[in-house]
């Protein structure tokens, strides 16, 4: 198991006889690490106890056969002995099994293959099938034929379908989306042909729904079956408002902007005339709604609009997401983004909500932060879906349970909560942001913290402040370079000092990292992309600099 074994149901399983969301979904993310088969078989058990009742499986490169002649190394793909376990496993504790496979963007993972040239929309950069492709068509129906094979009793097949954002380059589909109206046409029509294909097998699609929706085409949302899930996401809201709505594209609101003559919260992009939230027509404000109070747009405005359709209402939040923090998961934005769209879901008669984990943004980018880090914002996600219990004083009950379910210490230094440590952690100011992980650090030290979670954590965090010892001493030569040779010798030999400590430490604690990351995480070759990208460069150009302060 990845947590000890418990005598009882968490206090919400005990307390609530019928959940407050039908279908409380995990989605797990296999573009970074191979998730270890036996801990992915204890993963199951665990969410399972903690009353999530599904899963959205994205295989990318780890589905065990693709329908290409040429075929991914055997160690970086689960074998289907392996995937059917896993499905029995899941099925004996009524957790759902939606496969994800991308259908249309989100492919760069094929460019690895030798045999897919002929398969892209743009070679150049080969995120996008083409959907006027003729072998791109019969790659998507052998696809499915092969998921539905591996997923025998699996009712819904997501097909992806976001972020599709290489619409009508080649000449082929230039000349096809002008006659049949545009981009987004274009988009509904390869859309239309892979549901087709998955409720030709019996299935149920499953899609993302922000190109429709973000691109304000209800229109064309209307002739799409009232079958297919549409799946709106929404990652950043974490209160009653927002500053933006992405509807007919990124539209932030004109009020954060203005002079208000006070320490100013921060900003989002300053947009092109016209772009604005307010520049939208005066009957779309009012289905996005504004709050009377303040003005700004009322937070999840893409569940809302989407609720108006009379469709099955699911929507996504993020456990963590690519914006999140490098080493670890961001312990604020990844429970408040999920409770307030639990929160939004229960208020519309939502029938499914998605904690999504995002191992990395795509297949060309960096691998994110360890997913053993996000147990906590899982864990509240859990409580929250089954419970519908989304106020301070429901997270203040749960506090003591959620860190035994952890298997982390209750009380900290006497005074904090388990609680309080990880909104300590990732509200930390970046000026005291080295002194408070420091200060963390000591107390968990002291407490003894181990296991899946806490070893974890203890270990990140101690990434975490290596990498920002490193990160000043190249602040600290900038800041110097016009004057080094005037620099006082104490000054520089204590920068250096830094510099080689910092250095000796990040060596010793990449063992004991890369120990934890094979044991709980993934395979070594994803450890090695995520170190490299963590300290690499950092680590030569903090050489470089220490040569100019000879």
């Amino acid at each position: 198991m990845i947590f000890s074994e418990k005598n009882k149901l968490p206090l919400w399983r005990r307390e609530i006889s019928i959940p407050a969301i039908k279908n409380r979904f995990f989605h797990i993310d296999l573009k970074g690490p191979k998730i270890p088969f036996n801990v992915f078989s204890s993963l199951l058990q665990q969410i399972a106890r903690w009353g999530i009742n599904g899963v959205v499986v994205e295989y990318e490169h780890r589905i065990p056969y693709l329908v290409l002649s040429e075929q991914f190394p055997r160690h970086q793909r689960y074998t289907e002995s392996q995937i059917k376990f896993l499905l029995e496993e899941a099925k004996s504790l009524g957790i759902e099994w939606v496969p994800l496979v991308q259908t249309f963007g989100h492919v760069e993972y094929l460019s690895r293959l030798k045999t897919t040239e002929n398969l892209f929309e743009n070679p150049k950069y080969p995120s996008q099938l083409c959907p006027s492709n003729s072998y791109v068509r019969k790659y998507i129906e052998e696809l499915i034929d092969y998921v539905c094979y591996l997923h025998p009793e699996s009712k819904y097949i997501h097909i992806g379908q976001d972020e599709t954002r290489q619409l009508g380059l080649c000449d082929v589909c230039s000349k096809r989306m002008k006659k049949i109206g545009g981009k987004i046409e274009l988009y509904l029509e390869h859309f239309m042909f892979v549901c087709d294909q998955v409720f030709k097998r019996g299935r149920i699609p499953v899609a993302w729904a922000d190109m429709l929706i973000g691109n304000g085409r209800f229109d064309l949302i209307r002739k799409i079956d009232k079958r297919v899930v549409l799946i709106p996401w929404d990652y950043s809201s974490i209160g009653k408002t927002s500053k933006f709505v992405i509807y007919k594209g990124f539209r932030p609101s004109k009020k954060q902007f203005y002079n208000r003559y006070t320490d100013p919260e921060p900003i989002l992009d300053f947009p092109d005339s016209g772009k604005f939230f307010e520049d939208l027509g005066s009957k779309e404000i009012k289905n996005i709604v504004m709050d009377e109070e303040s003005g700004y747009p009322v937070s999840f405005a893409q569940v809302r609009l989407l609720a108006k359709t009379k469709r099955p209402l699911w929507a996504a939040s993020g456990l963590y997401m690519s914006a999140d923090m490098q080493l670890h998961a961001n312990f604020v934005r990844g429970v408040l983004n999920p409770l307030g769209m639990c929160d939004i879901l229960i208020s519309l008669g939502g029938e499914g909500v998605l904690g999504t984990l995002w191992a990395r943004g795509h297949s060309f980018a960096p691998v994110n932060a360890p997913w053993t880090t996000v147990l906590y914002n899982l864990v509240q996600f859990a409580r929250v879906s089954y419970s519908g219990e989304t106020k301070p004083e429901h997270f203040r009950k749960n506090a003591r349970e959620i860190a035994r379910e952890l298997d982390m210490p209750e009380i900290y230094a006497g005074c904090w909560t388990f609680d309080d440590i990880c909104w300590i952690i990732s509200s930390a100011s970046s000026r005291g942001k080295t002194t408070t992980i420091a200060n963390v650090i000591d107390i968990l030290e002291k407490e003894n913290v181990s296991g899946c979670f806490g070893e974890g954590l203890a270990l990140c965090l101690k990434a975490e402040y290596l990498q920002s010892m490193v990160r000043s001493v190249i602040d600290e030569a900038r800041w110097w370079y016009s004057t080094r040779n005037e620099m006082p010798s104490d000054l520089k030999n204590g920068m250096k000092s830094r510099f080689l400590d910092a250095s000796k430490e990040s060596e010793k604690l990449k063992r004991h990292l890369q120990d934890y990351y094979l044991k709980w995480i993934g395979d070594k070759e994803s450890f090695s992309l995520w170190w490299d990208n963590l300290f690499n460069l950092d680590m030569l150009l903090a050489k470089d600099v220490m040569k100019m302060f000879r």
